[in-house]
């Protein structure tokens, strides 16, 4: 599946290299669901979700695994009929085969990361398919998480806890102490930070970008980057999607 602009890696409808807040592209809209892919693949997915107070999605049973991040407001996520309440930067994994629903308990931003490969048409590998292994990985299921919590600072030290890996797509949470980071490096894929802690500094190409929480910034391919936490610590979710091996 490809984009607009034909690359199927591409953040779609958010501009890269400009910094700008989840919530910049998924507008508050009264008695409204509103919805933005960033990224869709045939095994990968990234939406962003708009929740207006008490709208929400009814029960359903997902193929893929799902990691729902609040980014703003709070919701009341619903897995396997146990209802659980999720804050500002709180996470769920639902595995794939999971009965879950989404209710906004306020106006509500969510995020959800979708993960795993397409079940066959029959009943039988459908069953197959949903005992497959975890594609959501290093976080306990159907329970609530502080996104931030799930790595630690170390001091003089960068640290990392993956949560997506694949060849094209991978899902990183790390934590950098003040005067560390990672780069300058080029990668063939796009690269999105979500602020979740802290203060970082983003270098693309020549230009300089301060990120604080509840921003993001896409890190557009084969142009150099790097992620400092200069003078703070800094904590991010880190999406990067890249192109289909040949």
């Amino acid at each position: 599946m490809k984009n607009e602009s034909g690359n199927s890696f591409k953040f779609k409808g958010i501009a890269a290299g400009a910094k700008q807040l989840v919530s910049d592209f998924l507008p508050l809209c009264p008695h409204q669901v509103i919805s933005h892919q960033l990224i869709s693949r045939e095994s990968v997915s990234v939406t962003g979700f708009f929740f207006d107070k008490e709208e929400g999605i009814s029960t359903d049973i997902q193929h893929q695994d799902i990691l729902y991040i609040v980014h703003k407001g709070s919701a009341k996520i619903t897995v396997q009929k146990k209802p659980l309440i999720l804050g500002e930067g709180e996470c769920i994994f639902v595995p794939s085969g999971y009965a879950h629903s989404i209710d906004a308990e306020s106006a509500l931003w969510l995020i959800q990361i979708s993960a795993g490969d397409m079940p066959e048409k029959d009943t039988e590998s459908r069953g197959s398919a949903m005992e497959k292994k975890d594609y959501i990985k290093n976080i306990e299921k159907a329970q609530i998480k502080v996104l931030s919590d799930l790595v630690g600072y170390h001091a003089g030290k960068v640290s990392s806890l993956t949560l997506i890996q694949r060849d094209i797509f991978t899902t990183t949470v790390m934590a950098m102490d003040k005067g560390t980071g990672v780069g300058p490096h080029i990668c063939e894929g796009d690269a999105m930070v979500i602020a979740l802690d802290g203060e970082g500094d983003v270098m693309i190409g020549d230009e300089h970008h301060t990120i604080k929480k509840g921003e993001c910034i896409v890190m557009p391919a084969d142009i150099p980057h790097a992620v400092r936490g200069e003078n703070h610590q800094f904590k991010m979710l880190l999406i990067v999607s890249k192109p289909e091996i040949n």
